[in-house]
């Protein structure tokens, strides 16, 4: 199994995985759509294609600069990683996991300055708590209130 992780441009086939793409529960996170869509707005985020072999399995995004300050984080040094998620016909596969253990090199490359990934997921999605705890994700301390709840602001050392 060979996972890896892609900046998403906007081509013809990527549109055409991002139409294919299934993820029927949104309780908490965004489709690849609507991350595509509001970095079309917004510059500072980066949408990020998880590939299975040459198929996206799954999805998320990098929100730098003002992203981080969202959960608590600091402008220069933080990304944020917002709205992950895997296609219904992938899960089970390690994926998930696989691509958080390469998010660290892979953030590394892109934005040399950043030295932590900070995410914020809910208390009640336990089932992510546990993917990221296993990734190498460790809590902040800080909590904040989302859209839909309370949530844990976690963070990862960049592989520098």
């Amino acid at each position: 199994m060979s996972v890896e992780l892609m900046q998403y441009t906007d081509t013809t086939q990527n549109r055409q995985q991002i139409n294919d793409y299934q993820l029927t529960d949104v309780t908490y996170t965004g489709t690849p759509k609507s991350v595509v869509a509001k970095a079309k707005e917004d510059p500072d985020r980066m949408p990020i294609m998880i590939m299975l072999e040459d198929q996206l399995a799954g999805f998320f995004c990098l929100h730098i600069h003002k992203g981080p300050l969202e959960s608590g984080g600091n402008v220069k040094t933080d990304v944020l990683l917002r709205a992950l998620s895997i296609d219904e016909r992938f899960r089970g596969q390690g994926i998930s996991l696989t691509a958080m253990n390469l998010v660290s090199t892979f953030v590394n490359v892109l934005f040399p300055n950043v030295t932590r990934i900070i995410l914020a997921v809910n208390q009640r999605n336990v089932p992510a708590q546990r993917l990221y705890q296993k990734a190498g994700f460790r809590d902040t301390g800080i909590h904040r209130v989302g859209k839909i709840g309370p949530q844990y602001v976690l963070f990862k050392m960049v592989n520098n």
